[in-house]
């Protein structure tokens, strides 16, 4: 009986997530300039829709993203911009919009995907993780349009966790049209496979966090990252999570899944380790630009091996709740 109850659940479960429509509030709507701090609201932004940092003939994209505040009020504000993975929003974020909220932070919640027509990316390449980026950035500077925010950090998973690791690189930022940066960076078992060289400026503090077991994007990179650059005035770090899993915060997760398809990114040699070049194009370490859907799908099949395995672990949540409140009330809002 137990069993079949348990059945059932999850057939609801993964029935009421596989059957969003894709909705897009800002289709026929001008973008906002600015932004209003007094309520919550959807605010519909401008962007530019590049795969990369090179934004010669790119075009502008309004998306949206949703605006939370704190229940305290005040009158100014430290802010984070949160950034979902190739999965899109889902309902386990919003753990984390609480729990900021109730640390007095504003959390504006990226949704990059209805303004793409895209449900989710199960090929991880329709677009990348500096499109994520591109669009955290922009949103950056639509929430410092308010004098009344202050520090802003960065938040992001799996592939949205690509921009903030790419922004605690100077030259990165530099490529980047805005003068502005993020005062803080966390990525969530994030796509480590960039490399720099090791005398590269740094600048924004970044947290990475990452599941030991994970072999959809194995932490391995993650490490090298960090054993690269750690040296540079405290300014990175790393939390490596014993038995944890991809996707270890979803409860969708509890049982586990295997899906014998996905990539396993375990493969790091220089077809596989990217970079950023002068121009602000991706770029394998042989040279090869990869500046398109069609390009990074033949990189990714040729980097990995198939079949991963997802799963809800219930501790390695709780550390990273803690660890993420903990580190953003220390970078944005003690002085």
């Amino acid at each position: 009986m137990l069993n079949r109850t348990i059945f059932w659940i999850f057939i609801v479960m993964l029935m009421t997530s596989c059957s969003r429509k894709i909705s897009n509030p800002c289709e026929n709507t001008n973008p906002q300039t600015t932004i209003d701090v007094n309520s919550e609201a959807i605010v519909c932004f401008e962007s530019i829709d590049s795969y990369d940092l090179n934004y010669t003939n790119k075009k502008n994209i309004t998306i949206n993203g949703e605006l939370f505040l704190p229940k305290v009020k005040r009158e100014v504000y430290d802010a984070v911009i949160m950034t979902h993975g190739s999965g899109g929003k889902r309902r386990y974020h919003k753990k984390y919009v609480d729990l900021l909220t109730d640390s007095g932070l504003i959390v504006f919640q990226i949704d990059h995907y209805s303004a793409r027509k895209i449900k989710y990316d199960k090929t991880f390449s329709k677009v990348s993780g500096i499109t994520f980026m591109n669009d955290a950035y922009a949103a950056l500077s639509l929430l410092k349009t308010n004098t009344r925010i202050k520090n802003i950090g960065y938040l992001g998973w799996s592939q949205g966790g690509v921009g903030p690791i790419l922004s605690h690189f100077k030259f990165v930022n530099d490529l980047i049209p805005t003068e502005h940066r993020f005062q803080s960076a966390v990525a969530i078992y994030p796509y480590c496979g960039f490399t720099f060289p090791g005398a590269s400026e740094t600048e924004t503090p970044l947290l990475m966090i990452t599941g030991a077991d994970d072999d959809l994007t194995p932490e391995a990179a993650c490490r090298n990252l960090y054993s690269k650059f750690f040296r540079n005035d405290g300014k990175i770090e790393f939390l490596s999570i014993e038995n944890a899993r991809h996707g270890f915060d979803n409860p969708f997760l509890y049982f586990g899944f295997t899906f014998e398809k996905l990539p396993n990114l375990m493969v790091m040699n220089l077809d596989c380790t990217l970079t950023i070049t002068n121009n602000g194009e991706i770029q394998n370490m042989n040279g090869t630009i990869i500046n398109t859907p069609e390009l990074s799908e033949f990189f990714l099949n040729k980097c990995s091996v198939k079949g991963v395995t997802v799963k809800y672990n219930s501790k390695a949540t709780k550390i990273t709740l803690d660890k993420v409140q903990k580190f953003f009330v220390k970078t944005l809002t003690e002085e």
